[in-house]
């Protein structure tokens, strides 16, 4: 099967392709500072770590550890599209992911707003890390953090049960997956690629 008729056949392969397809060689993922704040550029990605050391602070869904990242300036429309790693759980068997939440922060550096990152949309492949993915409209935004909310802590991302895939990969062989059904804890910590793209009007760019 061709890719543009898998892609018009399953509507979430076409969104994914179309924001989190292949990167211009000019745009490659960057690596963050592990710690301060993340000057981020507009289509570019980021690829930032929340870690058991990283800061921590009281936000208006409860304490979390967070990373702060901050635009050269504020832009009236952008999309945020997330997308979150999941990594060996630090807690016990299987992999665990962050679920992330958006605080859009006032120039005093106090939240002025909350955005969930939702939905999120589960992204698993032979030989790729397992990925949720979501995309986020924001207004008038210069600064944000990204952390978790407290009650997130004890549940797990489920998916539903997965269809059986049959598909070519890149390297030119088929490969075929079983139906699955996937439960990740959700933990403090974690790994994501962030990137901020314009939009033109409110509620656009996702």
């Amino acid at each position: 099967m061709s890719a543009p008729t898998a892609s018009a056949a399953n509507p979430f392969v076409a969104w994914k392709d179309r924001l989190f397809g292949a990167r211009p060689v000019h745009s490659p993922v960057r690596e963050s500072n592990p710690e301060g704040v993340v000057v981020l550029g507009v289509d570019r990605p980021e690829h930032l770590r929340i870690l058991g050391d990283s800061d921590q602070r009281e936000f208006p869904q409860g304490k979390s550890r967070f990373r702060e990242l901050e635009l050269q300036r504020e832009f009236e429309h952008v999309a945020l599209r997330v997308q979150v790693i999941a990594r060996s759980n630090p807690h016990g068997r299987g992999n665990a992911v962050f679920k992330p939440v958006i605080y859009l922060l006032d120039d005093r550096g106090e939240v002025r707003e909350s955005k969930a990152v939702e939905p999120l949309y589960l992204d698993i492949r032979p030989f790729r890390p397992t990925r949720l993915l979501a995309c986020v409209p924001l207004e008038k935004v210069r600064r944000f953090a990204v952390a978790t909310p407290a009650s997130a802590l004890g549940t797990s991302y489920e998916s539903k049960s997965r269809d059986k895939v049959s598909a070519k990969s890149k390297g030119g062989f088929y490969y075929a997956t079983d139906p699955i059904k996937v439960n990740l804890p959700y933990v403090e910590t974690g790994e994501l690629i962030v990137e901020v793209v314009r939009a033109n009007r409110k509620g656009e760019g996702c």
